[in-house]
């Protein structure tokens, strides 16, 4: 602190994980006959530095001046080590060593940013004050003509229950604010996708000898590939009543995103079968909403806070010449990119209508026809979400929970279609062998009137279009549950300590997805595409988890 205007502050942050995995089976085991040992180690580390100038003036007795002036420097590594090894020697004797037939992987990378950024706070008479800010960022994954990126924002807000002298220390209406605001951002690529990569491979098999080998990525760099573009308008209300008993937050927005990084597949006779390329853009239009209300204050307490959200993204156009882009997934069963559609449009293979456009027809054993080709049969985004949280205190002890509720969302679910088909739940608990005429057409257009069995048809209808295995993800769950006590500080009068609490806390307690067949139990927060842009796949993925444990915490 240099002055009372102006201080300085300097901030490191390191934030590391690492992972080990091993997989094992024995001679003789499941589909991997001959047995199989992989090992693999992951080391992931951020550090990132933050130097930032504070300033702080009093232009006159009604103008004042605040904001930052800052740098930071932000680096990550990562590195993966991976070996995998079959054909084994000694029954359950799991190293490398006791494998004949031996294979290795590995990944380094290095991604650097560093930025410069500047914020500028005008305020009038604490109640009108206009933000500005404008940030540069040089990032290590783009080319030298493209990797400097600067995006402004600007906002304006009110308070009138300052401005308007009839509403200070009014006892109903204790705040109001409103706010506007116009906000850019950018997003990059992974390292090393703007230039052409190779790759090595030693003690490679090939006819009885071994081979050293250097091949070329099978993807082709894009040296003219450029950051992500997201620009924002938002506007706000916030507003505090009755003691400030009752809060509310609402804001609407409009997001714009222009240059989206999306993966692009060639064709194999290139030489190459996918790229990287700036094509796609995206609008996202939305509410966000919070309710905080505190109907009891005392000694005892009782805090409840509501929240809403509501997203409306469609993808506005991709790549000329390209009529989709598969975001993550398969190509016959995936998250698509499609102009006019939701992103993240769920496409596979359905079920042929009649010419009514509604009823299924049927072939001449009297199961449902699947098509041909893909079409869009789900939209995994949610119609919106809200929680409900609760907090009730008491002399220190203090008992929390809430309840999340998703509207919406469709799902494929590989494991509640194989149920389904097979028989395997009490939802399909019936004699299999008993006659079935399925509801649709011919294609003549005639009701059908072909007579199957349930073994049969199940079958068909659940394992032909992957439309059969489409579900509404509505759900509502109890997500936590917390019980804490803050010890008295008078226990820590004559010691080093300054408090103490033990909480117990219970995670995904219990859910219902009215949707899914009652038997499956199937959690609609399963997730098979692992960390990315891929929602609302199920393939036969393991089931979610209950969470229970136990903090105790000191301050010193």
């Amino acid at each position: 602190q240099f002055s009372d205007a102006f201080a300085v502050m300097y901030r490191i942050g390191i934030d590391q994980y690492s992972l080990a995995a091993e997989t094992k089976v024995n001679r003789g085991g499941p589909r991997d006959i001959d047995g199989r040992f992989e090992s693999g180690n992951a080391l992931n580390r951020i550090s990132d530095h933050v130097l930032n100038g504070l300033y702080n003036f009093q232009l006159s007795d009604d103008l004042s001046l605040d904001g930052v002036i800052g740098t930071n420097f932000r680096k990550e590594d990562y590195d993966y080590k991976f070996l995998r090894s079959t054909n084994q020697f000694v029954f359950n004797l799991f190293n490398h060593g006791n494998f004949i037939d031996n294979a290795s992987d590995s990944e380094i990378r290095t991604e650097n940013t560093i930025g410069a950024y500047a914020t500028a706070t005008l305020g009038y008479k604490n109640y009108l004050y206009v933000n500005f800010q404008g940030r540069n960022d040089w990032t290590s994954t783009l080319e030298s003509e493209n990797r400097s990126v600067f995006y402004p924002s600007a906002s304006l807000s009110i308070i009138p229950t300052e401005a308007i002298e009839s509403l200070r220390g009014n006892d109903i209406i204790n705040y109001l604010k409103l706010r506007v605001g116009y906000g850019t951002s950018a997003g990059y690529p992974n390292p090393y996708q703007t230039r052409n990569t190779l790759a090595t491979a030693t003690n490679v098999f090939v006819n009885n000898g071994t081979l050293n080998t250097n091949s070329v990525s099978n993807r082709l760099g894009n040296p003219n590939l450029r950051a992500e573009k997201h620009k924002e308008v938002e506007i706000g209300l916030e507003a505090r009543f009755l003691q400030n008993r009752i809060g509310i937050d609402l804001s609407l927005y409009n997001k714009k995103s222009d240059d989206l990084i999306i993966d692009l597949d060639l064709d194999p006779s290139t030489g190459f079968t996918n790229t990287t390329v700036n094509a796609a853009e995206i609008t996202n239009r939305g509410i966000e909403l919070g309710i905080n209300i505190t109907p009891v204050r005392g000694k005892f307490t009782w805090q409840a806070d509501l929240n809403l959200t509501h997203n409306e993204g469609t993808v506005d156009a991709i790549a000329e010449g390209v009529n989709q882009v598969l975001i993550d997934g398969y190509t016959n069963l995936g998250n698509f990119a499609i102009p006019g559609e939701p992103f993240n449009a769920i496409q596979g293979t359905s079920f042929v209508r009649g010419a009514d456009g509604t009823s299924l027809l049927v072939d001449a054993q009297g199961s449902y026809i699947t098509s041909p080709g893909i079409q869009v049969i789900g939209d995994p985004n949610p119609d919106y979400t809200a929680n409900w949280i609760n907090t009730f205190s008491w002399n220190g002890l203090s008992f929390g929970f809430q309840f999340s509720y998703q509207k919406g969302g469709d799902i494929y679910s590989s494991t509640v279609q194989a149920m389904l088909a097979r028989g395997n739940t009490v939802d399909t608990d019936v004699d299999r062998f008993l006659p079935l005429v399925l509801p649709g057409v011919k294609e003549d257009g005639t009701p059908n009137d072909i007579q199957g069995y349930i073994g049969d048809l199940f079958f068909n209808a659940y394992f032909g279009a992957r439309e059969g295995g489409i579900f509404d993800g509505t759900n509502v769950r109890l997500r936590e549950v917390s019980l804490s006590y803050d010890l008295p500080a008078s226990l820590f009068a004559n010691t080093p300590f300054g408090s103490a609490s033990l909480t117990i806390q219970g995670e995904n307690l219990w859910y219902s997805a009215p949707n899914f067949p009652v038997g499956t139990n199937f959690d609609p927060e399963v997730l098979s595409l692992s960390v990315g842009n891929g929602r609302g796949f199920d393939f036969r993925t393991g089931p979610t988890a209950k969470k229970i444990g136990a903090t105790l915490r000191f301050t010193f």
